[in-house]
């Protein structure tokens, strides 16, 4: 299977069914404010994020300074799902790129 992009604004989720582990790499995401921004969830972990901007190539935007050591890059195995939810409105998620690379490449 090749690599899946996933790119859009709005509430996202993205479930594994590729019966491989992928790995998930984080290019863009932002979120508007004020407030929170989104949570992010992946193998039963929920990050909050502030509202601001975050990538694999971007610095840290000023409004995420408060939030260390956001992943840009996780695997996850066959049936795990990741999500990106701001539970306030979906049209804070201003926008997102990420990439879906199954592990057999």
């Amino acid at each position: 299977m090749a690599a899946q992009v996933l790119s859009g604004s709005g509430n996202v989720s993205y479930t594994n069914s590729t019966g491989q582990n992928v790995r998930v790499v984080i290019n863009y995401l932002e979120t508007t404010g004020p407030g929170q921004g989104a949570n992010l969830s992946f193998q039963g972990v929920t990050v909050l994020l502030p509202y601001g901007y975050v990538g694999k190539t971007i610095p840290m935007d000023r409004t995420l300074d408060n939030v260390r050591g956001i992943p840009t890059e996780f695997a996850l195995s066959n049936g795990e799902t990741f999500s990106v939810i701001n539970p306030t409105g979906s049209e804070k998620i201003a926008g997102y790129n990420f990439i879906i690379i199954p592990e057999a490449g």
